[in-house]
């Protein structure tokens, strides 16, 4: 009937097609829902009464025009390339459209639509026909329905006090309906189940920012870039000329370095160390620290883990809270203690492979004493912190050896006895008590047959 409505000289409006769709499922959803009315309150937060509001009416305009910077500054107009000849258009099945519906997550938060999750997965069986037929259509016609490319941004603060725009987190709720089209598309053209087109996009998109020199590497993971270089002989040419090439390859694509929330840090342990010149950004100094939090682990400059042991500890401490809520509860051990590995252990344990080695008997005791702390609470024993860490340098070190193609897989050598492996060679107690060559101790220890 909705296809038959949008279709005018055997052509389909696929934008008319999918809106009077869409409308129709807001329409039913309306009259099911029960409608209340709540009073909400402030909560004293700046960027959530309604006393910043009426301070600041300039503020979402100006949000949008800082978003919006890219797009402004792009004067180049869309341009569709023919297709090809003998392209086949690609053409989803009604099971995949339905197996997609049935994941949808209820708890998402609804976009611009306002089509929730729930109504999309509890009505799969419904849907799946008609909105199917809007896949392929818009595959067919290789058009994107306008309806579903509307996208609401949430601007969630970074960090108190507010000090520009930028520390504006923009939160992007996009149609689920539209999140369904990628996930079905991308789990017909073979690619893992469950993601949708971004961060596939964006791997693509950066996958030629890489190292120029080899005494350098960019690791990246997600937006995040972060510049290791190795400076010998107080030559600093190949770590500033990577970081400059950097900043350009940002330039070419439309990307810009946010230089007041990029850090550096130095860790030179020679016993007559030098002062390192400031690093500079177009023009800008970038600021040295002595602490950096990389991935959720700080890291210091002289590489100890008080630092690191503190944060994960005191973090560990507010959650032990719930955990003595659920006792006076009379909640059961099983429970408890599966509370407390999703939720404590998961934090104290966190990355224990790069820095439980290097920490001092003072660290060790202030995180295993939480572990002890819940044990008394649960009523059962809990496994150690060092047990733990010394079954997952056994359990990395047992991928690492099976896959030839790892690049530290030439770290773990077997003995010409064949069970045992190489010890590497360190020339300190950091180096020692490092992870590999942690691992290669757990691997000798446990006696592990080599495969």
């Amino acid at each position: 009937m909705f296809r038959e409505a949008a279709t005018y000289n055997n052509h389909t409006d696929l934008h008319e097609y999918t809106k009077t769709v869409t409308a129709y499922i807001k329409k039913c959803t309306d009259d099911v829902t029960v409608t209340k009315t709540i009073t909400t309150r402030a909560n004293q937060k700046p960027w959530m009464t309604a006393e910043a509001c009426d301070d600041d009416k300039t503020l979402p305009d100006a949000l949008n025009e800082f978003y919006a910077r890219f797009d402004m500054q792009n004067d180049t107009p869309a341009q569709k390339l023919p297709t090809p000849p003998n392209n086949q258009a690609l053409c989803l099945s009604p099971a995949d459209a339905r197996t997609t519906l049935s994941r949808v997550n209820p708890c998402k938060a609804v976009g611009p639509d306002s089509i929730p999750g729930r109504v999309l997965r509890d009505c799969a069986a419904q849907l799946t026909d008609v909105l199917t037929d809007i896949f392929n259509t818009s595959l067919s016609q290789e058009v994107v329905p306008t309806c579903l490319k509307s996208t609401s941004i949430i601007p969630v603060p970074k960090k108190s006090p507010l000090s520009c725009l930028n520390d504006y987190r923009p939160i992007a709720l996009t149609l689920i309906m539209m999140k369904c089209f990628e996930s079905t598309t991308t789990l017909s053209t073979g690619a893992p189940q469950g993601c949708v087109l971004s961060p596939l996009l964006f791997t693509l998109l950066t996958h030629n920012c890489t190292a120029k020199f080899s005494s350098n590497h960019i690791i990246k993971f997600a937006d995040d870039t972060t510049v290791v270089g190795l400076i010998s002989n107080n030559d600093e040419t190949y770590y500033r000329e990577e970081v400059a090439q950097l900043a350009e390859w940002c330039g070419a694509n439309n990307l810009s370095l946010n230089v007041s929330k990029t850090k550096e840090v130095v860790m030179d342990f020679r016993r007559n160390s030098v002062d390192h010149p400031p690093l500079t950004i177009d023009s800008s100094a970038v600021e040295r620290v002595s602490s950096t939090k990389f991935l959720g682990v700080h890291i210091t400059e002289d590489l100890t883990w008080t630092t690191n042991t503190m944060s994960l500890s005191k973090k560990a401490q507010q959650r032990l809270h719930f955990l003595r809520r659920l006792k006076r509860a009379s909640l059961p051990p099983p429970i408890l203690t599966t509370f407390y590995r999703g939720t404590i252990e998961s934090v104290l344990t966190s990355c224990i492979t790069v820095w439980y080695g290097n920490c001092s008997a003072a660290d060790h005791k202030t995180l295993q004493r939480t572990v002890n702390t819940a044990a008394k609470m649960i009523g059962t024993p809990l496994p150690s912190l060092l047990d733990i860490f010394l079954a997952r340098c056994s359990g990395k070190a047992t991928s690492k050896v099976k896959d030839p193609t790892h690049p530290s897989h030439h770290l773990f050598q077997l003995l010409p006895s064949g069970t045992r492996y190489r010890s590497i060679r360190a020339h300190s107690a950091r180096l020692l008590n490092s992870f590999f060559p942690q691992a290669v101790r757990a691997l000798n220890s446990n006696h592990l047959t080599p495969l």
